[in-house]
């Protein structure tokens, strides 16, 4: 075998290891979306367990968080800071996975939980504080979302399992 015979079969691999290699970064590209997926929706989820549970297991936490929702304005500033700091872990992991909603990496499976759970909280006064100091930090689309969400709710809005 010539050297240009030799030449064109080292084309000929190459060539197929550059498909090959094509083909695996997609499946890797796929991989990460779909990790991505679960992993916002992990989080949303973590959120809502820790909440539920800590509002079945803790009488103060329960009475505080009903508080929220009928008294935000009179709080005192330590009651401001913790309500406010709650917001802070439920809205940001939401608008985040709103941000991936919007860019297609969430299913629409996975969007009606969360737009459930957005109409919910935008209901809440804490939610809508935190919002107005972060909400620069989203793009427009999200606060064009967000924004058109009712901030007051008919829905019984201190005990979301009946709504």
């Amino acid at each position: 075998m010539g050297l240009e015979q030799v030449y064109f079969v080292t084309e000929i691999v190459v060539g197929i290891a550059f498909v090959i290699s094509i083909l695996f970064l997609a499946l890797q590209v796929r991989q990460n979306s779909t990790f991505l997926r679960y992993s916002m929706s992990q989080d949303r989820r973590s959120n809502e367990n820790w909440l539920f549970e800590t509002l079945c297991t803790d009488d103060n936490f329960r009475v505080f968080h009903s508080r929220i929702i009928t008294d935000y304005e009179n709080f005192n500033d330590d009651e401001k800071y913790r309500a406010d700091s709650l917001a802070m872990r439920t809205l940001t992991s939401n608008l985040n996975e709103l941000l991936a909603y919007q860019n297609g990496l969430i299913t629409e499976d996975e969007w009606r939980s969360l737009k459930w759970i957005l109409e919910f909280t935008a209901t809440r006064p804490n939610i809508q504080a935190v919002y107005r100091r972060i909400k620069d930090q989203y793009p427009k689309e999200v606060q064009r979302y967000w924004e058109g969400l009712p901030s007051v709710s008919s829905k019984n809005v201190t005990n979301p399992i009946n709504n």
